[in-house]
């Protein structure tokens, strides 16, 4: 066992490697790791951490087995859900640790001019301002857009993943996209500038 392409549900495997079966664990690590990975990368800086929101995402997956929560016998849902929260987390850390490094003396430095020549081309605007604009959006409205647009998952199927009605979903997905598009349009002013993307709103 152990390979990505095992024919086996979620469900089957997870159950699996709760009994013990490593290969098993492994199989879903290499089977939803991509989509864990896109995912946090929406939500952080660089590629690193991504990375590194991705592994806390499998190790908090064994280490609260007993409260993951499969829907339609798929364990995606849950990892995405907790990739958001574990990048909020990080990110909070990451703030907190800038706001010391500011505290400190600054010695000077020769300026690196390679962001302001990168925000200068034009390809890839849009995606970029689609990504600000997403980590500028709360938690709930992160998890809903995250599960309901970019994995295509029906809101009946997120009503069950996060243990509300039905009507709840249908509300939080058509209240986030609403944001999402506001944030997206510049001229109501409501995008944080680059500088100030990282603060959270809770």
């Amino acid at each position: 066992m152990g390979d990505s392409k095992d024919s086996s549900t979620d469900k089957e495997l997870w159950q699996r490697a709760i009994d013990g079966d490593g290969p098993a664990f492994a199989s879903l690590f290499k089977r939803h790791r991509d989509r864990v990975f896109v995912h946090s990368l929406r939500l952080v800086r660089t590629a690193f951490e991504a990375e590194d929101v991705t592994a806390v995402v499998f190790l908090e997956a064994w280490r609260c087995r007993s409260k993951v929560r499969l829907v339609d016998d798929s364990m995606l849902g849950w990892l995405l859900v907790t990739a958001t929260n574990v990048a909020r987390n990080k990110i909070r850390s990451r703030l907190r640790y800038e706001r010391l490094l500011r505290k400190l003396p600054q010695s000077p430095t020769v300026p690196d001019h390679s962001d302001s020549v990168a925000e200068a081309v034009d390809e890839g605007r849009r995606s970029q301002l689609l990504h600000r604009a997403y980590r500028a959006l709360g938690r709930q409205d992160q998890e809903i857009i995250a599960l309901c647009v970019y994995e295509d998952m029906s809101t009946s199927q997120v009503s069950a993943l996060l243990g509300i009605p039905p009507g709840t979903a249908k509300s939080r997905l058509s209240r986030a996209k609403s944001k999402l598009s506001q944030l997206m349009n510049p001229s109501t002013g409501l995008l944080p500038p680059r500088t100030a993307l990282t603060s959270e709103e809770d």
